[in-house]
C-alpha cells in the first residue's frame, strides 16, 4: 500500500483515494471489504469495459476515415497524371502548330 501511496500520479490520472487503494490491495474475495462494508471492485472493471467498447467503436470509425481518406488521395493522384499526360500532349500540338505557321511564312 505504502508503494501506491507514495507513487507519483501520472499526467491524466486521478489521485486514488485511501478507500480505492485498500480496494486495490485486498483481493476480491476478501472478507474484509464486505466487513467494513466496502464495495468490491466490480463496478470499475465494468466502466473499464464500457470505455474500451467506446474506444473501439472510435477506432474502427478512425480506421474507416483514414481509408477513404486514402482512397480519396489515390483517385486525385490518378487524376493530376492524366492532367499532367493532357498538358504535355497540349504542349507538343503547340509546337507543331508553331512550326507549321513558320513553314506557312517561310513558303509564301
Amino acid at each position: 500500500m505504502e508503494a501506491i501511496l507514495t507513487r507519483p500520479v501520472q499526467e491524466g490520472e486521478q489521485e486514488k483515494t485511501f478507500t480505492e487503494i485498500v480496494s486495490q490491495v485486498l483481493s476480491e474475495s476478501s472478507t474484509f471489504l464486505r466487513n467494513v462494508g466496502l464495495k468490491q471492485t466490480a463496478a470499475p472493471k465494468s466502466a473499464e469495459k464500457e470505455e474500451s467498447a467506446g474506444l473501439q467503436q472510435k477506432l474502427q470509425r478512425l480506421e474507416a476515415h483514414a481509408e477513404e481518406s486514402e482512397a480519396k488521395s489515390q483517385k486525385q493522384a490518378e487524376q493530376i497524371d492524366k492532367q499532367a499526360e493532357q498538358i504535355d500532349i497540349l504542349k507538343k500540338a503547340t509546337v507543331d502548330t508553331q512550326n507549321l505557321v513558320r513553314q506557312m511564312i517561310e513558303f509564301g
